[in-house]
C-alpha cells in the first residue's frame, strides 16, 4: 500500500504495520458491508415479483437472504481474479450500456410510441442531444480495455439470461402481452390541481 509506504518513511516500520492493518480493517468492512448490502438488491427485487424468486427465500433458521447472500458470494469471489482497475473499468462499462445508453433509447422509445403523452418538460433540439450523448457514452465504452469490455458484455449476457428466466417463469415480456401504463400522470390526476 501506499499510505504504509508513505508512513514508514516518515514515522517507521511499527506505524507502517498499524496503519497497514487499518487499511486491511477498513477494506475488509468495505467488502462485508457491500455483500450484506448487496445481496438485498436481489432480495427485495424478488420479493416485489421482478426476480427470480428464489432469490426472495429467507434462511428458515437465522431469518437471512441466503440464496441472495450466496450469489453476491460467488460474484464477489469472481471478481478477486481480475485487478481492481479492470473491474472497475467492467463496472464503468455495464453502467454505460445500461443505464447511460439505457436511458436514451428508453426515452427516444417512448417519444415515438407516446407522442402526445403529456411531459414535465421538453428536451431542446431534440433528438440532436440523444445523438450526441448516445454517440458519447459509445465512445467511453470503447475507450475501455477490451478486457473490460468482454467482461461487461459477459455480465450483461448474464443478466439477459436471468431476465429471460425470470419473465417465462411469471410470463411477463417477451412471454406475454406488455401493458404500458404512464404512473406519473396517474400521480398527477390523483393530486389534482396544484396550487
Amino acid at each position: 500500500s501506499v499510505a504504509s509506504l508513505v508512513i514508514e518513511k516518515n514515522w517507521g516500520h511499527t506505524a507502517a504495520a498499524i496503519v497497514t492493518v487499518l487499511i486491511l480493517v477498513a477494506a475488509f468492512a468495505s467488502v462485508f458491508a457491500g455483500l450484506l448490502g448487496g445481496s438485498r438488491v436481489p432480495f427485495y427485487a424478488a420479493r416485489d415479483g421482478v426476480f427470480l424468486s428464489a432469490f426472495g427465500k429467507m434462511h428458515p433458521k437465522h431469518a437471512f437472504p441466503h440464496i441472495a447472500l450466496l450469489a453476491m458470494t460467488a460474484i464477489m469471489a469472481v471478481g478477486t481474479f481480475f485487478d481492481l482497475t479492470t473491474v472497475i473499468n467492467m463496472l464503468v462499462a455495464v453502467t454505460v450500456i445500461l443505464q447511460s445508453l439505457g436511458q436514451i433509447v428508453a426515452l427516444t422509445v417512448l417519444r415515438r410510441r407516446q407522442p402526445q403523452l403529456v411531459r414535465p418538460y421538453k428536451q431542446w433540439l431534440y433528438p440532436l442531444p440523444n445523438l450526441l450523448a448516445f454517440a458519447g457514452w459509445i465512445f467511453v465504452f470503447y475507450m475501455a480495455d477490451s478486457e473490460s469490455q468482454i467482461l461487461s458484455a459477459a455480465w450483461i449476457g448474464l443478466g439477459i439470461v436471468a431476465f429471460l428466466i425470470w419473465a417465462r417463469t411469471s410470463r411477463s415480456w417477451p412471454f406475454a402481452p406488455c401493458e404500458v401504463h404512464e404512473v406519473y400522470l396517474e400521480r398527477q390526476r390523483q393530486a389534482g390541481p396544484q396550487s
